[in-house]
């Protein structure tokens, strides 16, 4: 009896979500935006692009699909977003259950299951899930663990057909979420192309796109794996480095506490080597939270709460121009270098053959004409880019989000110095040696921390080091996010 009413259960919420009219619940009009973005963009830019467009398009094309999330669940407007991250199966969805005190997210789950979850704090508990048609269907917070159950097999190959297979996103508004100013996003994690594990939901494209919209992420290792794996630090290397990172090493009942030690200063040693900038590296279990570093962890979390909203969509937008923008530079900078070299071979030129200098006459004028194109070519993607900010620029007025004046976009800094990078390069330009290079690193940060001493960074917590030069290490984090 009881599994036939799961069963209409289950019916019930596959009706409510794809008998819909295709209509998406917006309350501003994206015709215009969707035009620009899917067909004028790649339309006049694709032809004289970098080779690296299509994953520039790509990633554009999802900060959009993250920028029409805030706008059909508005509730997530002002705040900012920590992204869980990490393998598919770290323990991520186990974790949030443990620190909200519910199992509102199903844990036992496939990669083709699983589904985005955004987690807020109202004091009214709802449900929205997105479907497939970019509409917004209200459900139960108890229907939401029907994600990790099958409506029966598809005909054709036999696969179980589930809710994941239906939902593009779902958002979560609760009190037992205790963040106040945060949006806790629930990523399915990351899975390559190749591997056993892969889905769409779960590649790590789309995995990238999601960690690079938000304002901090939270990293999860398993213990048991023994340190971090080499996927997961070309994933972390991928990422805006401006972004704050906390890797959580997670399972961690799973080792004895020396094991547990060992990979744990293990992964420090191994970020560091890499050039992998973390805040922390911290223990955690779901089962057994308070032996291990839950507490420090929720620290971050409510030092995060306290921090200015600030969105990063405008940041992530400018990246396509931007990256096309450097392409059309490097290009326009050798076809200068070969016009310039060109006109002086031809101001000296001396030979009985009038074949010659016709060939390198030709030369120089097709170099004039690829100096010229590109130089219109820069200019007709200024004018691209002020049309799609200022569309954008309109919808974000409406509904609220964060956005500059298309005046203002060029202003934008994307391009980070790593206060490191130039220590290191005066070093190494310089003949230190190891011993003066470590004593000009301490004696530098020495001087930051006075510098600093008073300077409050809602962004980057620096007290939550006590040693001079992990401290030192915070604050060219700090520099670095400036």
């Amino acid at each position: 009896m009881k599994e036939c009413e799961t069963m209409s259960n289950q019916i019930n919420l596959l009706k409510r979500i794809v008998m819909t009219d295709g209509t998406p619940n917006l309350c501003v009009d994206l015709h215009e935006i969707e035009k620009i973005i899917t067909k004028t963009l790649p339309d006049e830019l694709e032809k004289n692009a970098p080779p690296n467009f299509p994953k520039l398009y790509f990633d554009f094309k999802q900060e959009y699909e993250r920028f029409k999330e805030f706008i059909l669940f508005d509730k997530l407007i002002g705040r900012n977003v920590v992204a869980l991250g990490g393998g598919f199966s770290s323990g991520k969805s186990s974790f949030l259950n443990s620190v909200l005190g519910k199992d509102l997210l199903p844990s036992d789950i496939t990669p083709s299951t699983s589904v985005p979850a955004y987690l807020i704090h109202d004091n009214e508990s709802v449900v929205y899930g997105i479907n497939t048609f970019d509409s917004r269907i209200v459900m139960q917070p108890e229907e939401v663990t029907m994600i990790a159950h099958g409506f029966g097999k598809d005909d054709e190959d036999g696969a179980e057909v589930t809710l994941g297979h239906l939902l593009q996103s779902l958002f979560i508004a609760s009190k037992n979420q205790p963040f106040q100013h945060l949006a806790l996003l629930d990523t399915p994690g990351y899975s390559k192309a190749e591997s056993s594990g892969y889905s769409k939901k779960t590649d790590e494209k789309i995995a990238r796109t999601q960690l690079n919209s938000a304002n901090f992420i939270l990293w999860f290792v398993p213990a048991d794996a023994g340190t971090i794996t080499n996927s997961d630090i070309e994933f972390l290397r991928s990422l805006n480095p401006a972004i704050q990172k906390l890797v959580i090493v997670n399972k961690a009942d799973k080792l004895l506490p020396e094991e547990l030690n060992e990979v744990v200063d293990k992964i420090r040693d191994t970020l560091q080597m890499k050039g992998i900038h973390v805040v922390d590296v911290l223990t955690d279990s779901a089962e057994e939270p308070e032996y291990y570093d839950r507490e420090k962890i929720l620290d971050y979390l409510k030092t995060w709460d306290n921090a200015v909203s600030q969105s990063r969509f405008a940041y992530n937008f400018k990246v396509l121009f931007t990256r096309c923008k450097e392409y059309y530079d490097t290009e326009l900078d050798k076809a200068q270098r070969l016009h310039n070299r060109l006109s002086h071979i031809l101001t000296d030129f001396s030979s009985d053959n009038p074949d010659a200098e016709d060939y390198l006459q030709s030369m120089d004028r097709a170099s004039v004409r690829k100096i010229t194109e590109l130089k219109d070519m820069k200019n007709h993607l200024h004018q691209l880019q002020d049309n799609f900010f200022t569309e954008i620029k309109r919808i974000a007025d409406i509904v609220k989000i964060e956005m500059p004046e298309p005046s203002d976009i060029d202003l934008l800094s994307d391009k980070l110095t790593d206060p490191k990078e130039v220590l290191d390069t005066y070093c190494n330009q310089n003949g230190l040696d190891d011993v003066k290079h470590k004593n000009l690193q301490l004696a530098v940060s020495e001087i930051m921390i006075e510098v600093f001493r008073d300077v409050n960074t809602p962004f980057f917590d620096a007290v939550s080091s006590k040693e001079t030069v992990e401290t030192a290490k915070l604050i060219m984090s700090i520099l670095k996010g400036a």
